[in-house]
């Protein structure tokens, strides 16, 4: 698992082909070997081919609020840097540190676009949050079989971040068990991601407060997003799109999720 972590870290700058040729060959050795590896990497593939595919596109488009004030400090805390007294810093600051700057920058810009075309694109925003099913339930999936209780993970998201969710409990009847929730990275912040296995498999609530969107129920990435709205939320259930006998558990989680 260290070594999985340790691809899975890299994944960015492998796709970007920044890594030295023996760091690109191990990675290489290891995708060839580790199927749940080789399918983040094809993930990470797919976003990157989006944002540069839509990048003048997007570079037209207004930055979500606050975003440009950050990139805009970042950037002043880089003149400010360089005006200072840099005989006095450290040289790998000097040399460095202006770098990373610069990718933070990027990051955040990269973030926007995200942003953007998640707004527009129901497509993008299945792949964006099945990418994060995956990761999520591969690096924190709960190991054991207990179910876990409802109401503590509502008190935890309520005391913890600040979000009222109702979340749908384990149901026996439709074979479907709560094992546990986390905060995943959504367009400019954070939402509730809800983790639960059906039949085995694994499935993902993931709920979008402040948002609206329209149904829809599509495949991306192999796996089904069944997107749909409640009084300004909205709520996306990813489930394998080759699982059978998801549909009780889709329309219990559908029903019961506020």
């Amino acid at each position: 698992m260290s070594e999985c972590r340790r691809i899975i870290d890299s994944l960015a700058a492998f796709t970007d082909d920044l890594l030295q040729p023996e760091e690109r060959r191990a990675i290489e050795q290891h995708l060839a070997a580790c199927p749940p590896c080789r399918r983040l990497a094809d993930e990470e593939r797919s976003g990157r081919h989006v944002l540069r595919h839509g990048a003048s596109r997007l570079m037209a488009e207004p930055l979500p609020p606050g975003l440009q004030g950050r990139c805009e400090s970042l950037v002043g805390a880089r003149h400010d840097s360089r005006a200072g007294a840099i005989d006095l810093r450290p040289w790998w600051r000097v040399q460095f540190v202006p770098v990373l700057l610069a990718a933070v920058v990027m990051i955040f810009t990269a973030s926007a676009f995200f942003s953007l075309a998640t707004r527009r694109s129901d497509a993008l925003l299945a792949a964006q949050l099945t990418a994060d099913h995956s990761k999520c339930f591969k690096l924190f999936g709960p190991a054991g079989a207990a179910s876990a209780d409802a109401r503590n993970i509502e008190h935890m998201l309520s005391e913890q971040y600040g979000w009222n969710v109702h979340v749908p409990a384990s149901s026996a009847e439709d074979d479907i068990q709560l094992v546990g929730a986390r905060r995943c990275l959504y367009g400019d912040g954070l939402v509730p991601h809800v983790m639960y296995r059906v039949h085995g498999q694994d499935v993902s609530l993931f709920v979008l407060p402040g948002t609206e969107r329209k149904p829809d129920d599509l495949v991306t990435l192999g796996h089904r997003s069944q997107i749909w709205s409640r009084d300004g939320t909205t709520f996306v259930l990813v489930t394998p799109a080759d699982a059978g006998g998801m549909t009780g558990a889709s329309r219990y989680v559908m029903r019961e999720a506020r």
